[in-house]
């Protein structure tokens, strides 16, 4: 295939509403809590009985708020994990909380978090382990009507879900009905992206927040559903020698979770080893600052609440995101290109959220310049293309201005919907960008500087 076919093929590619919905989410919750936080396990038995599960001050409201002060805009809850215990009052299973000892069996801590959400303006989302190993009917195909009848009820009796999120698992024990899985969610929730083992979002292929050099959002059909791990944690994805021979191409942006400690579930002998306020910043501008977003897991203990030493990470991580993109210095500077499409899609556009910059076709190389007009201290510089028509950037470079020459001071590869460039702290006045390589020509809407 020739290098022109093979851009013509990728750049046909583009996100649903509902994915660019989803990528602008950027920094996320992942709340693990369930059996295995009263059992003092990860992975569980799912022979524990129920009466274990009895939290004594449930506060549902303390965990969003702390997301949000976290700077985060989802929550996805494991409304059932591995164990096989719901945190809802399934009619499918006797294995939830309408036979434990919270709230004399009334409770229903899917319906808490969800309304709780709701009320801080969280989007609010579901995990559902296809591996059970408490449901006597799983390796069998009646688990599969058991695991619809479920999916329904958590996509009927909850409001709207902007995320459903299932965990792999390559045992072999059940063959999965993937795709009525997918056809349910669709019916019932269409607006709802399917993560990790779905077709919606890919997950980076680690969970320790390493990124790739250069993420991308196009990648061969091959990678989704349920695709061998291997193939998930390749240095490259997306590249156009990677893309040349697939069948067909997807637009299946990247997901990064890690968790705040070193499990996911809450233990006490882990108040000690907890990740710090760097590593989680670190991931974030190796995720959302890479075309993708973060998934942050939160494990309340089993009081019910975020132990206190959670809840302080979170409102540092929240505070230092705030301090990280407090001064932006490119506001009422212009903007000026070597070329351009048309009037429409000039750089005057650039950073104005009315229109995008996009270069003329077949540029070889094009420049954009900023005069932020002062020098000023700067650590990062942040650009986005246009995602809506795709992602063109195959490689460029940052230079700042300095004793009457330009200096080179970043060298990338993609951007796609956000890419953050860490700097050693400079003095700068004029920054430019130079892209250096496209798939027949780039847009952008963000160059901003900090």
């Amino acid at each position: 295939m020739s290098n022109r076919s093979i851009i013509e093929k990728a750049n046909a590619v583009v996100p649903s509403q509902a994915q660019l919905d989803f990528m602008d989410t950027e920094f996320i919750a992942f709340v693990h809590y369930g059996m295995n936080t009263f059992s003092n396990s990860e992975w569980g038995s799912g022979r524990e009985p129920v009466k274990y599960f009895n939290p004594a001050d449930l506060n549902a409201g303390q965990w969003v708020k702390a997301i949000k002060a976290a700077k985060m805009k989802g929550l996805v809850l494991t409304c059932k994990y591995s164990d096989g215990f719901c945190l809802w009052p399934s009619a499918y299973t006797e294995h939830s909380v309408k036979n434990a000892p919270w709230l004399d069996g009334k409770g229903d801590v899917v319906r808490e978090v969800a309304n709780a959400c709701r009320l801080e303006g969280i989007k609010f989302g579901i995990y559902l382990s296809p591996y059970d190993m408490h449901e006597k009917t799983f390796g069998s195909d009646k688990y599969n009507d058991y695991f619809v009848n479920q999916l329904t009820e958590l996509c009927t009796n909850y409001g709207d879900i902007f995320c459903v999120w299932f965990e792999r698992d390559h045992s072999g024990k059940q063959k999965y009905d993937w795709q009525r899985y997918y056809d349910t969610i669709r019916k019932l929730q269409p607006n709802a992206m399917i993560c990790n083992c779905g077709p919606d979002i890919r997950w980076c292929g680690n969970h320790t927040g390493v990124g790739r050099t250069s993420e991308w959002s196009v990648v061969p059909k091959e990678l989704i559903n349920d695709a061998d791990p291997v193939k998930l944690v390749q240095p490259d994805l997306g590249s156009r020698s990677k893309i040349k021979k697939a069948d067909e191409l997807v637009w299946f942006p990247m997901i990064m979770d890690l968790s705040m400690r070193p499990g996911w579930f809450f233990h006490d002998t882990d108040n000690t080893s907890m990740k710090v306020l760097a590593k989680a910043v670190e991931t974030y501008f190796k995720s959302v600052g890479n075309n993708g977003t973060f998934i942050l897991n939160v494990a309340p203990s089993h009081t019910g609440k975020i132990d206190r030493s959670d809840l302080e990470q979170l409102v540092t991580i929240g505070a230092q995101l705030d301090i990280e993109f407090r001064t932006e210095f490119t506001e009422g500077a212009e903007f000026k290109a070597s070329n351009e499409s048309d009037d429409l899609h000039s750089a005057k556009f650039i950073n104005s959220g009315k229109s995008y910059y996009r270069t003329a076709d077949n540029a070889r190389k094009t420049s954009i310049t900023v005069d932020m007009g002062d020098v000023h201290v700067i650590n990062k510089v942040v650009l986005a293309e246009n995602i809506k028509t795709g992602q063109q950037v195959e490689k460029f470079k940052l230079y700042y201005y300095y004793n009457k020459r330009w200096h080179k001071m970043y060298q990338g590869g993609t951007i796609g919907r956000k890419k953050i460039c860490m700097l050693a702290p400079m003095d700068a006045r004029r920054i430019k960008l130079v892209i250096e390589k496209t798939r027949g020509f780039a847009t952008l809407t963000e160059f901003k500087v900090y």
